[in-house]
């Protein structure tokens, strides 16, 4: 499989998880700040994947 699609999977399922640990846990709390690292990863790392499939 390319780089490109694992980043892909990688960032959503990091996203996803994330996003759904920050429902789940009480706010503020550490598994809550977890999860918004988690989403932030996520975020980064689709914003690579695609970054590394334009070119100029």
């Amino acid at each position: 499989m390319e780089r490109f699609v694992q980043g892909l999977v990688a960032g959503g399922l990091a996203l996803v998880a994330g996003l759904w640990l920050t429902a789940l846990a009480p706010s503020r709390s550490r598994a809550w700040l977890a999860g918004v690292a988690a989403a932030g990863l996520g975020v980064i790392a689709l914003g690579g994947s695609i970054y590394s499939q334009i070119e100029y």
